[in-house]
């Protein structure tokens, strides 16, 4: 079997995902809104005629992926109402003096499929808002936006949640490399309670890969991936 059809076969990744607390959280939070306003105004029986969602959308396809891939992260993530009564990250990753402690990763499986839909959305959004501003769908994106709307301040701009979408399916799904199959093996090996201690070869295959999350993740990050 050749090289290409390997990667054919593949159906799931392992996928190294940073602690991002709320910041990841909402984010998902977001574009499941946005979603979730789509699937209403396909299924809406009383519409004044159908509503027809392009194949990445429609019949909840990429809704459904997202909600599997956030059953996935939320796990991952360390509420800020935690740390601010004092709890500790879910996992706790150090430097090889231990005197200093990297942003938390977590080792995750992800389906390549779910991975793909939400990719394949992204691009169906984007396409929509920046050439076809005039439309029934652009409509229904301006209203998932407005659902989106955080408890206190205005509601994100349609561009806005578009391009969080693809920064998320970006740091998901980020080119496999020997960095992250040595830090990947690292956590896989490591307990629930201890501190993950890395030696100086894992430690510069950390700092490279919060480099690329960093670039991927965007809006200033780059400080957050190390305490």
């Amino acid at each position: 079997m050749s090289n290409d059809d390997a990667a054919d076969d593949v159906v799931a990744r392992r996928v190294l995902v940073p602690d991002l607390g709320d910041e990841l959280t909402e984010v998902l939070r977001q574009v499941e809104e946005l979603l979730l306003t789509l699937a209403a105004w396909e299924e809406e029986p009383d519409g004044p005629g159908p509503f027809v969602l392009p194949a990445p959308l429609a019949g909840r396809c990429a809704l459904d992926a997202l909600r599997r891939i956030q059953d996935i992260l939320a796990p991952t993530q360390t509420p800020s109402e935690m740390l601010d009564h004092g709890a500790q990250v879910r996992l706790r990753l150090v430097g090889p003096d231990g005197r200093y402690e990297h942003m938390p990763l977590r080792a995750v499986t992800i389906a390549v499929a779910d991975l793909d839909a939400l990719a394949a959305a992204a691009a169906v959004l984007g396409h929509t808002v920046a050439t076809r501003t005039d439309t029934e769908l652009a409509e229904a994106i301006a209203a998932g936006t407005e659902a989106a709307a955080p408890t206190y301040g205005p509601a994100p701009a349609p561009r806005d949640i578009i391009e969080r979408l693809a920064r998320l399916h970006g740091l998901l799904d980020l080119a496999v490399s020997d960095d992250t199959r040595q830090l990947i093996t690292v956590l896989d090996r490591a307990g629930t309670t201890e501190p993950v201690v890395l030696d100086h070869t894992t430690e510069a295959a950390y700092q490279r890969l919060a480099d690329r999350m960093s670039v991927m993740w965007g809006g200033g990050a780059a400080s957050r991936f190390l305490y």
